[in-house]
């Protein structure tokens, strides 16, 4: 039982690495700065509504 433990901490490293290594990856720099402007952008949905009710 000792080594499936091993081998699931070893795996689940390996998978953190890999998450972490794709996430600062610089291939995704322009897909995270095209997501960090998404809360500026004015919604079609509000733009046509009124706010007074």
């Amino acid at each position: 039982m000792e080594t499936f433990h091993t081998i699931w901490t070893a795996l689940l490293m390996i998978l953190f690495i890999l998450i972490f290594f794709r996430a600062w990856s610089r291939k995704r720099v322009q897909e995270y700065d095209e997501a960090s402007h998404i809360p500026l952008k004015d919604d079609d949905l509000t733009s046509g509504s009124s706010k007074d009710g």
